[in-house]
């Protein structure tokens, strides 16, 4: 999850909580609980995504294998009743959340398996009343989440998996995208009382404030070797300065460029750096002077290594 992600999360978890406590309002927005139950799910997978990133799947063992079947099995035969039911009363809000099938699946990623699970049995938990009639009982619910919990703490911790690790990326832009729609159709409905609840509209308004994190964290690692030996180089002068001039990076935003000297062991570190493109000018007295360029995106960290030449 990159800075802007782990905002906006932030926010909308803030946001639910907020709206959770406001129902007697909420409950009066025509079509608000299928948005907010959306919310809820993808918050979800977005946990489940999450794990992925640092999940490390070369352990995958014959206990997990059964966890997974297992998991898959008792999924499969919610669905089957939930898609029935669904189906029997044209409820398609709740035919589109859970309609999957087993190949669905049994070709997901662990992530993709447990948040697809997860989505399936909180909409049949919503709805499980009418469910008895088609067999889904609170109990046969309650086993399922115990298989979702079981595989979740299965999936083993350690090295990141690239393949999934970039599965889980993609994913988590889907997710965040869902988010954002159904963010903004609670927003609309939310302006529907913003002159007979002015304070709840008011909180509502800030709370969906999506405030950046990370200020100050580290943005840019630069790394200044001898081009020969491979050796740090302590005491070069590295001035960083951005290609748009109207970028401002240093303190009080008053100057256009930050000049440091690295550290024993060639190293310097910027913090705080807004987006934007660059240039690295680096230098040393009995050395060629260099210039790289250097991107800063969603305050991720970057990492540029110099080469310098003896003069």
């Amino acid at each position: 999850m990159n800075s802007k992600q782990e905002s906006y999360d932030k926010m909308s978890l803030a946001s639910v909580s907020f709206l959770l406590a406001n129902t007697t309002i909420t409950n009066t927005l025509t079509g608000f609980s299928t948005y907010f139950s959306v919310i809820q799910t993808t918050h979800t997978q977005i946990q489940a995504a999450q794990v992925q990133q640092e999940a490390d799947k070369s352990g995958d063992t014959t206990a997990k294998k059964l966890l997974r079947t297992t998991l898959i099995a008792q999924t499969i035969d919610v669905v089957r009743k939930t898609v029935a039911y669904a189906t029997n009363v044209s409820n398609n809000a709740l035919l589109a959340l859970v309609n999957y099938t087993e190949s669905d699946l049994k070709k997901s990623s662990d992530t993709k398996l447990i948040g697809s699970c997860q989505v399936i049995h909180d909409n049949a938990n919503t709805n499980v009343a009418a469910l008895g009639t088609y067999g889904v009982t609170a109990a046969i619910l309650t086993t399922l989440q115990t298989s979702i919990n079981n595989f979740y703490a299965a999936i083993p911790k350690g090295r990141v998996d690239n393949t999934d690790s970039g599965e889980a990326t993609q994913l988590l832009l889907t997710l965040f995208k869902t988010l954002k729609t159904n963010w903004a159709k609670i927003d609309i409905l939310v302006e529907t009382v913003k002159i007979s609840q002015p304070n709840f509209y008011n909180e509502y308004q800030s709370v969906r404030q999506v405030i950046p994190v990370g200020t100050g964290s580290l943005s840019l690692k630069i790394q200044v070797t001898d081009s020969q030996t491979g050796e740090g180089l302590a005491n070069v002068t590295v001035t960083l300065t951005p290609v748009d001039p109207l970028l401002k990076i240093a303190a009080n935003n008053k100057k256009n460029n930050i000049t440091k000297k690295t550290a024993k062991g060639g190293g310097s570190h910027f913090k705080g750096l807004p987006d934007g493109d660059y240039t690295v000018n680096a230098k040393k007295p009995g050395r060629k002077e260099t210039n790289s360029n250097v991107s800063v995106v969603n305050g991720e960290l970057n990492v540029l290594n110099i080469n310098m030449d003896k003069a």
